[in-house]
């Protein structure tokens, strides 16, 4: 994975990849509103914030994906020229099904093998308890809702793009000028529930991704 919501976005201007809208072949079943969870996969369905273009806006591909593979899947894969081409696609996940449940699991790339948040790691280490890892997520989840209703209150709706582009686009155009009083205090309302958001992923969510080589999870 790579790209917090919080660093500076990257060129990548379509993601129909993971956002709250699930890909063409995604589940009808309903969104998880557990009460209590028991197991790792529970804890993951719960949350969703790696695949919904929350946490991350891109994932980059490694040398053992397959990029004609996952592009026949439904993936929008993007190759970057240059002397080192790189191959990518953005989040919000068009494999993110609405259950949170992703399509294309058993041929996920590399990135999304190896990637556990901090939250998951704690749980799956005893460190905290699988109830209290669901509390973090639901605070975090509230937390990215907040910034998701500010920017569309601030006129941004392009729900297909990740939360972390959409912030700085916002920013970008009220700190132009021009924007009234309720604009402005709006903005002031979203720029501190991005930072609210921020300490909490900082703190619980993004860990140091395994290197290259590391045998991923089946």
């Amino acid at each position: 994975m790579s790209g917090d919501v919080l660093s500076e976005p990257k060129p990548i201007a379509l993601n129909p990849h993971r956002s709250g809208a699930p890909g063409p072949l995604a589940s009808r079943r309903p969104l998880p509103n557990r009460r209590r969870v028991e197991s790792a996969e529970q804890l993951c369905q719960s949350c969703g914030l790696c695949c919904d273009g929350t946490l991350f806006d891109l994932v980059k591909l490694e040398a053992t994906d397959d990029p004609g593979k996952l592009k026949s899947l439904g993936l929008p894969v993007k190759v970057s020229r240059g002397l080192a081409p790189v191959a990518r696609f953005p989040q919000p996940c068009a494999a993110l099904c609405a259950d949170r449940s992703c399509r294309v699991y058993r041929d996920r790339p590399w990135q999304c093998r190896v990637f556990e948040c901090g939250v998951l790691k704690d749980a799956k280490a005893g460190r905290i308890t699988f109830d209290r890892g669901l509390q973090l997520v639901k605070t975090a989840r509230r937390r990215a809702d907040k910034i998701r209703n500010l920017l569309r209150a601030l006129g941004d709706k392009d729900e297909h793009l990740g939360v972390g582009e959409r912030f700085h686009r916002t920013s970008e155009r009220l700190e132009a000028g021009g924007a009234g009083p309720e604009a402005n205090a709006k903005y002031a309302d979203l720029s501190l529930a991005v930072h609210r958001f921020k300490m909490q992923a900082h703190d619980r969510f993004y860990t140091q991704t395994d290197p290259a080589g590391t045998k991923p999870a089946s």
